[in-house]
């Protein structure tokens, strides 16, 4: 007698995806700790004070150069006599920074002062050189920001493009060649070159530069 059990269709197959991990109650209190320590580091005035800056602070900045060092002071900074700033300049956090008289900071120089910044007496910043007093720590997960001092002494020069990181002290009379990196403090009298910047005798420098530029021209001279 012939077989009249019919045949069930087959079930289309779900693929699986091993087992699903649960987050604990220690792992759920890792996380809120963790979303907690990413909220802002500024306070709710300061917070006011910095969209205050950024808009009506930037506008004066244009339209109103002559009062570029009295606008930094109405924000809580101070800065001494007869300074003068490029319309470019951009200083983030205006109640960080102490600047000395006669100090000269060119277009596209950047006063990154999440941390405070003092420029001494008769320095200069020239054309987009960078100020960096702020960076994360990037030893915690979170990244938490931080924000470590610089301090430029009296009479210093910071070249075109030149980068002073983070916790940052150089003394009375130091320069900082164009497009330097300073990583590292320096004492008196300094000049800095290279990335990472390091100490050169600028005398010997000079020599150097003149030879090259001797044995350049006596090449050129020698050329067909």
């Amino acid at each position: 007698m012939a077989d009249t059990a019919t045949t069930r269709p087959q079930q289309p197959h779900t693929p699986t995806h091993g087992p699903t991990t649960s987050v604990g109650p220690a792992e759920s209190a890792t996380a809120r700790a963790t979303n907690l320590s990413r909220k802002t580091p500024w306070t709710l005035k300061e917070n006011i004070a910095r969209v205050m800056w950024m808009t009506f602070g930037a506008v004066a900045w244009k339209l109103l150069p002559p009062a570029r060092s009295t606008l930094i002071r109405l924000f809580g900074g101070k800065v001494g006599r007869a300074c003068r700033f490029g319309s470019r300049v951009e200083v983030t956090i205006p109640w960080n920074v102490t600047i000395g008289d006669n100090v000269r900071v060119r277009e596209g120089a950047i006063i990154y002062s999440l941390g405070p910044i003092t420029i001494g007496n008769d320095s200069v910043l020239d054309s987009r050189a960078h100020l960096c007093a702020g960076t994360h720590d990037m030893t915690d997960p979170t990244f938490p920001l931080v924000k470590p001092p610089i301090t430029l002494g009296k009479r210093c020069f910071v070249g075109i493009d030149a980068y002073i990181a983070p916790d940052i002290e150089l003394g009375d009379d130091c320069r900082v060649w164009p497009r330097s990196s300073v990583y590292k403090s320096a004492s008196d009298g300094a000049c800095l070159k290279g990335n990472p910047a390091r100490p050169i005798d600028p005398d010997e420098e000079l020599r150097i530069e003149e030879e090259l530029v001797q044995k350049d021209r006596l090449s050129g001279g020698a050329r067909p």
